[in-house]
Order: structure tokens, then sequence, then C-alpha cells
């Protein structure tokens, strides 16, 4: 039987510390994934400054850290200077992520590429060790998110760069919508990758590469979570919807979607579709407000479905 701990971005409700933890606390779960915290990217924090301005209200809720959403390597693989200052706030995070009895830093495997992805390998490898030395001396583990437009986008890239860096604080995050965005087949990727991953971001995506509530894209969620569950999968899913457009715009994007983001009548017949599809999967008229709680709440009660399925039938 696994033990699946639930987690979340919860900023993607409110970039508000209370309000985050008031959500977690009304799910009944007890983790966290900080990325904007009263809207301070968790990287920017210094031990000392989440120590007075964080660190209490996690201990009022009774809230821990399943991993740390940082943007560390979300930069480009050959800005020196943005390197050197992510350097320092790893440093800070590692030091944060001990203080919380955290085990995981999230990172990526850089932008900014020239293009030829075999000239680029020796300095995403090279980053990355760099980083790598700035954990060895604790038991932080840096956990790589597959993610569109860096070096490992798709599953042969990340078993291959997991394969080279050959390192114990250096391990693997499965994000399936992130795969949809690349033109990966999510199952394939699962299938080639699931002997080294340790954690799970859920974040649904349908074949037009837009982000839908859990279950209703093509990230095979269901399938995965039953094959993780008779594993005996014991990790942390991480709630990421990604349907803030959806929340804060759709009624206006029905009307207006081309005006205000500027995009084709292509794009803007793409988003109005699957905006209509989600409407219609939970019940909505397609002027209907949605809060951003209510766009989580899918997500959450979604994959705890999804969960309990999957162990009655283990």
């Amino acid at each position: 039987m696994s033990n699946i701990k639930i987690s979340g971005f919860y900023d993607e409700v409110s970039g508000d510390l209370k309000t985050q933890l008031e959500t977690i606390k009304a799910y009944g779960e007890s983790y966290l994934c900080p990325r904007k915290v009263n809207g301070k990217n968790i990287a920017d924090f210094t031990l000392e400054e989440f120590q007075k301005d964080v660190k209490p209200m996690l201990d009022e809720y009774g809230v821990k850290f399943s991993s740390i959403g940082s943007p560390i390597g979300k930069i480009g693989l050959y800005d020196d200077e943005k390197y050197a200052a992510q350097c320092k706030k790893l440093a800070e995070l590692v030091k944060i992520c001990k203080l919380m009895d955290c085990k995981y830093i999230r990172m990526f495997s850089f932008r900014g590429l020239s293009g030829d992805y075999e000239k680029d390998f020796p300095q995403v490898v090279k980053r990355i060790r760099g980083f790598l030395e700035i954990v060895k001396e604790s038991d932080v583990i840096l956990l790589h998110e597959n993610e569109k437009k860096i070096w490992a986008d798709t599953p042969e890239r990340v078993l291959r760069l997991y394969n080279e860096i050959n390192d114990p604080q250096f391990q693997l995050c499965f994000d399936a919508s992130n795969y949809v965005q690349c033109g990966v087949d999510v199952p394939s990727a699962y299938n080639a990758l699931k002997d080294v991953t340790v954690y799970y971001h859920i974040k649904d995506c349908s074949k037009d590469k837009v982000e839908v509530p859990v279950g209703m894209g093509i990230g095979d969620y269901k399938n995965m979570i039953k094959d993780l569950v008779s594993r005996g999968y014991d990790g942390f899913m991480t709630l990421e919807p990604h349907t803030g457009k959806y929340a804060d715009h759709k009624k206006s994007f029905h009307y207006f979607g081309w005006l205000l983001f500027g995009v084709t009548i292509e794009h803007m017949n793409k988003w109005r579709k699957i905006f209509h599809q989600i409407d219609e999967a939970k019940g909505l008229s397609h002027t209907q407000p949605v809060s951003r709680r209510q766009m989580m709440d899918w997500q959450y009660y979604g994959l705890k479905e999804m969960i309990e399925e999957a162990e009655k039938e283990a």
C-alpha cells in the first residue's frame, strides 16, 4: 500500500501565506511547497528573514514543507552573473530547508540555450555540479523538474542528465503537463522514468497544450497513480493546477480574449474551446465566475479521488 502525501503550490490560491495555510488545513493536509510567500519568491528570503516573517505562522498552523519550489536553474545557461546570484540564494535555501526539516529543493536545467543540445550539455553538467557543491554538506536533495525550454525537457535528456550527474543528492520530479507541452507521450515518459523518479507534480494538460483540471487532460494521471499505488510509492504529490488564466479571466476571455491578450484568432479559439470544456465538465455557464480556490478544490479532490480509487483496487 502506498503512503502518498499531498502538498501544493498554494500560492495559486493566493500569495498571502495565511490564506495558503488556511486552505491546507481546510483540506486536512499538512504540507506546503512554497514558491511565492506574501508576494515574495521563497528564494529571495534569507534565513533570518524566513525565521522572522514566515516560520512562526507555519508553526502556528502546523504546516511543513514537502519541497521548496525554488527557481534555481531557471536562468540563462551562460549567464555567469545570474548563476553566481543563484548560488548565494541556494545557500540560504539550504539553511531554510534544514530549519524546516525538508528534504528537497526544486530546480531546473537552465534556459538560454545555444540551440545545440550536445554543445550545451557539458555546461549544464558543470553548473549543476556547482549547485551540488553547495548542498553536499547537508542532506538536502536537488529535485530536477522537467519543463519546456530547458535542457532536460524530454525523458531522454532527463535520463541522460540524471545518469551523467550520478549523485544521490540529484533526483527527479515528474511533471506530466510539462511533457505534454513538449509534445512527449506521457505514458512513455512515465515508463522510462518511474524507477528513478522520487516526486510528482499534479498538473494536467489537454492535447491542445492548455492546462486543465486533473483528469481532464492527457496527463494519464489515473493510470500513473494506479501504478504508483501498486508499487508502494510513499512520496509527495504536489498540486499545481496552472489554470489561473481560466479562473481569473474566463468570462472576459469568452467575449474579448483576442483583445485582452493580444493572441491570434487561432489561439483565442483554442483557449475558448478548452474553457468551455471545463465549464461543461463542471456544470458551469460560460460567464459564471470561478475563484482560484475553487480551481484548487477541483485539483485537490480530483487527486484525492484518484488515490482512493487506486488504493481500493490495489
